[in-house]
């Protein structure tokens, strides 16, 4: 199956200025984070708004489905679970989504998706559902002024499209729809590794940071999109999952811990050469690379073994990977940290 989601992308300098033109004479409704609110209320119609604080969960979208539902169009601006939590309304309610992103963290933007969480933060599922985003706009003055660190995560989480992919799929394809979503994912990680990136040039917002934005949100959305389950998540998110539940880590972004869910696959796939390239970019980036750096204590490697291989995202692989796999991957990534520092 392809899913694909977004049926209109403009990336430009001023490109919330078409924002009415899109909307047209439909009633439209805005779910914004606070901060997000604050960033690109310059450029916004006055239209009613309803603020987003939190996870993206049942509850909240139970909420703004009935606050929502009196309106033609919802405009969702902000982050991932703001997103994602407009995704699911808008799919509930049989509306179109008109998304603005103000932070580059995740390929949310463009999925047909929304990752649900409970309401202390745990992830407990994924829902998918046919196209319901409109429009995408990604407007330079918002991006260029965004929060640096979630750049850098958007980048890593990123470049799990292909090392998650190959685990699943191997390094080609004969299908030539999951080929694409192969190549496309390994493009995504060749430009990432190869291209400096400095929060001064994030700033600058040159042509190559620019092609970084893009490997983040259409790109890395679309991979999903044509491979589906042969190219999903697998150990790097099903570590992040894992991870959810331990309070230390939920100061931490999605994709600085995808990151460290990373390192634990490449090692227990044996990829020495990988993971040491991975290693060295996720420390040249300032991310976290061991259990130590999260705050959590060594103690919790066989409980997060255990819960790692029973999520579903690691259950995908073939053959099955065991929790005494895991442990043994964990250690031999907490090892390698502690030799080389």
């Amino acid at each position: 199956m392809i899913r694909q989601s977004v049926l209109q992308y403009i990336h430009e300098e001023h490109a919330l200025d078409q924002l009415e033109e899109i909307i047209g004479n439909r009633s439209a409704v805005l779910i914004h984070g606070r901060q997000a609110y604050e960033a690109a209320a310059f450029a916004l119609p006055d239209v009613p708004r309803f603020l987003f604080e939190g996870h993206c969960t049942d509850q909240q979208v139970a909420f703004f489905k009935q606050v929502c539902a009196p309106y033609d169009v919802i405009l969702a601006l902000g982050g991932g679970s703001v997103i994602d939590t407009a995704k699911q309304v808008a799919f509930q309610l049989q509306r179109p989504v008109i998304v603005i992103p103000t932070i580059v963290s995740n390929c949310a933007p463009w999925t047909p998706l929304s990752v649900m969480y409970n309401e202390q933060g745990q992830y407990i599922r994924f829902d998918t559902f046919p196209v319901v985003i409109e429009a995408l706009l990604l407007d330079h003055r918002i991006i260029a002024t965004s929060p640096y660190d979630y750049f850098v995560a958007g980048l890593v989480d990123t470049l799990a499209k292909w090392y998650e992919a190959r685990a699943l799929s191997g390094s080609t394809a004969s299908d030539p729809v999951i080929e694409t979503a192969l190549r496309t994912a390994e493009r995504c990680k060749d430009l990432i590794l190869s291209t400096n990136v400095t929060e001064e040039r994030f700033r600058e917002y040159p042509a190559e940071i620019q092609y970084l934005v893009e490997t983040v949100i259409p790109l890395a959305g679309s991979i999903g999109g044509f491979g589906d389950a042969a190219t999903r998540g697998a150990i790097g998110h099903a570590v992040h999952n894992a991870l959810s539940p331990y309070p230390e880590t939920h100061a931490f972004l999605h994709g600085s811990k995808v990151g460290y869910g990373l390192l634990v696959q490449e090692k227990l796939l044996g990829h020495d050469d990988d993971y040491i390239e991975l290693r060295n970019y996720l420390l040249a980036q300032e991310q976290p690379t061991t259990l130590t750096d999260f705050g959590v204590s060594f103690n919790i490697v066989e409980a997060l073994a255990f819960q790692t291989s029973k999520e579903e995202l690691c259950r995908l692989l073939r053959p099955i990977v065991s929790a005494e796999q895991l442990v043994d991957a964990i250690t031999q990534n907490e090892t390698v940290s502690v030799s080389t520092s």
